[in-house]
């Protein structure tokens, strides 16, 4: 099975300036992203290395609607916005989505087809990658999306810091450590979870890498709080909230 990485987390919004504005006020670095031509949407973005948050938002709503059926993040934005800023979903990376498609569908996913995407980042350089998403849910839970970069790993942690996207926080080390999804059976899902794209079980949730994906129980059945590690300890323990999304520094 090919080896699968968190890529980013989506919280959908429907300002990204306000979100930007927000991690501003928590000394993290948000930087407005660009438009997705044919998905309806655009994104601002805050990087901690090649793991990142994007603020998804709605552009377009004719483009978005013409998008719906064939696009699951535009369907998400459409169901989602403007009344729950919500986290949702998480992207995992892949260096060979044809064989993870391959792989994931043999397990009996609904996965759409795979598609190109890219958009143009604030300088006009053109950002590709390959994509797909998984139909359906594990008891309400949204699976996370697949996606390969148009270029591996280094040469895409040496670009983002040769453009200034990835730099140091005003707030110190950080580092983006966990995701933490509500769902009715914690155990249940993290069993399903490894068993389809490998991750290995802990007591509260999954490895990936050298990060963790943590399921507790509760109603919401989606990613509800991201977790930063830092090196201040001032910060440790704060909480601050993106529209409906938590997040924690420990």
């Amino acid at each position: 099975m090919t080896t699968l990485k968190w890529d980013h987390a989506v919280q959908f919004v429907n300002q990204p300036e306000e979100a930007i504005a927000t991690f501003a006020g928590q000394r993290l670095n948000a930087l407005a992203g660009g438009r997705h031509p044919g998905w309806g949407t655009w994104n601002a973005l805050s990087y901690f290395g090649l793991t990142y948050i994007e603020f998804l938002a709605i552009y377009d709503h004719a483009e978005l609607a013409s998008a719906q059926s064939d696009f699951l993040l535009s369907r998400d934005a459409a169901q989602l916005l403007p009344e729950n800023q919500a986290l949702h979903r998480v992207a995992l990376r892949t260096d060979d989505v044809e064989q993870t498609h391959a792989e994931l569908r043999s397990k009996g996913l609904q996965v759409s087809p795979i598609v190109d995407g890219k958009r143009n980042d604030p300088q006009g350089n053109v950002i590709s990658w390959r994509i797909f998403t998984i139909d359906g849910s594990f008891s309400g839970l949204p699976y996370p999306f697949v996606l390969q970069w148009g270029e591996d790993d280094n040469a895409r942690l040496a670009r983002l810091r040769a453009q200034r996207l990835d730099q140091p926080h005003a707030a110190g080390e950080v580092s983006l450590q966990s995701a933490i999804f509500e769902v009715q059976d914690p155990q249940a899902a993290r069993a399903h979870w490894s068993a389809l794209f490998g991750f290995s079980e802990l007591a509260e949730g999954l490895a990936v890498g050298q990060q963790r994906f943590i399921f507790r129980q509760g109603p919401a059945n989606r990613l509800v709080e991201l977790v930063f590690n830092v090196s201040d300890p001032a910060l440790k323990g704060q909480r601050f909230r993106v529209g409906n999304g938590e997040y924690r520094f420990q």
